[in-house]
């Protein structure tokens, strides 16, 4: 342990030492450098000038010189219309005289006679079919309700019938022409109430007319039985 201290110690005043070597070594040359300077000696007559050339200015080149504008002129040229020259009209040549020809004399054509037009055939009417049965009950059905409809709308149920709850059926038969004219009116059945019937009869009668029988039925007179109700709770009174 001692012997680690002591060289430590040697080692330590020896860098020391040579450290201060080195530093007064590098005083002295700091010393002696202006001695060692080389001294640059002025060769030149006396008698030539001295110039003292503090600062010199170059000039910069001057720009080159612009060219010139090249002015575009437009001409424009004159249109010399072409001359056409008219071409020499020629002279027909005269015709020649043309061969005279003797004719034959013809013969006169005999007349033709056309013959008449045929007669146009016969038009065949044509006759519309027949309705089919069932056509014939739809349009017979829709005749007749439409009919009963409106004798149930113009009928007038008697205050007296009212009070004593007289109710019935009367069957009204009647004949009705093609036009609709009501005529021939009598009842055919009766309600057991002499007030209803009454009533049942002046409805047809005031009807007069109804509408044309339809011309699908084909019929000229027809006779029609129509049941007239009289009900105390049912619709109209």
């Amino acid at each position: 342990m001692t012997q680690k201290r002591i060289y430590s110690a040697l080692s330590f005043n020896k860098a020391f030492y040579m450290g201060l070597v080195v530093a007064i070594l590098v005083h002295v040359a700091t010393l002696l450098n202006p001695y060692f300077q080389k001294k640059e000696i002025a060769m030149h007559r006396a008698d030539s000038p001295v110039i003292h050339a503090e600062q010199v200015y170059i000039a910069p080149p001057p720009p080159p010189p612009e060219a010139p504008k090249i002015e575009k002129k437009i001409v424009r040229s004159k249109i010399i219309p072409k001359v056409v020259e008219k071409p020499v009209e020629e002279t027909p040549p005269e015709p020649e005289p043309e061969p005279i020809v003797e004719t034959a004399p013809v013969a006169a054509a005999e007349p033709v006679v056309e013959a008449p037009p045929a007669p146009p055939a016969p038009s065949v009417a044509k006759v519309p079919p027949k309705p089919s049965p069932d056509s014939l009950k739809v349009v017979t059905r829709t005749y007749l309700r439409s009919l009963k409809k409106q004798l149930e709308q113009i009928k007038n149920y008697p205050a007296t019938a009212k009070r004593l709850k007289q109710e019935g059926t009367v069957r009204v038969r009647f004949t009705i022409l093609a036009d609709g004219k009501i005529e021939q009116i009598e009842v055919s059945e009766s309600s057991r109430y002499s007030s209803l019937d009454n009533s049942a009869l002046e409805a047809v009668t005031s009807m007069g007319k109804f509408d044309p029988i339809p011309k699908l039925l084909e019929k000229e007179r027809w006779r029609i039985e129509i049941p007239i109700q009289y009900k105390l709770n049912a619709g109209r009174s």
